[in-house]
C-alpha cells in the first residue's frame, strides 16, 4: 500500500506530495506522485515529517543530534 503525503521543508516554500522509499545517510529518498524519485536532506524538511521518519524507520534521528 502506497503511503503518500505532503512533505514541507522548515519555510514551508517547499511542498511535495511522496511516498517516502527510505531513509539513509541524512537523505530521504521520496518517490513524486509523477513517478520522479527524489533525494532530499532530512535536516531542511519540516519537525513533522522528521518526526513521520522517525516513527517509520525507527531511527532516532533527533537523538543522534
Amino acid at each position: 500500500s502506497t503511503r503518500v503525503r505532503t512533505w514541507t521543508d522548515r519555510s514551508g516554500a517547499f511542498k511535495v506530495d511522496a511516498e517516502l522509499l527510505s531513509y539513509y545517510d541524512g537523505k530521504l529518498r521520496l518517490h513524486k506522485t509523477n513517478g520522479v524519485k527524489i533525494d532530499v536532506p532530512l535536516e531542511k524538511m519540516s519537525m513533522e515529517d522528521i518526526r513521520y521518519v522517525e516513527a517509520h524507520t525507527k531511527h532516532d534521528i533527533l537523538k543522534n543530534k
